[in-house]
């Protein structure tokens, strides 16, 4: 028997899986970007824990983040007009 989403939740299944390593306090904190491919304005941040090492973070989040997504290959992406800058 699947678990069904909720319907706010719904979007995540067609997410992009971005990840998202900082040194902190030295330490190296790993955590997930999920974006809306449809609404690129809608952002969720997960973190997934803290790393002694740099090299253990990246391999961690590198890891986490293609388990996370729906297509491992990364196809699905965030349009990147959907974002309005202004570089003045």
């Amino acid at each position: 028997m699947s678990i069904k989403p909720k319907d706010e939740d719904a979007w995540l299944l067609d997410s992009e899986v971005q990840s998202k390593v900082e040194k902190i306090k030295g330490q190296w904190k790993v955590s997930l970007v999920f974006i809306d491919t449809k609404n690129p304005r809608r952002i969720l941040i997960r973190e997934i824990g803290n790393y002694r090492s740099e090299k253990l973070a990246n391999i961690s989040a590198k890891y986490m983040q293609q388990t996370a997504a729906r297509d491992p290959r990364g196809t699905q992406k965030v349009n990147k007009d959907g974002y309005n800058f202004n570089i003045n």
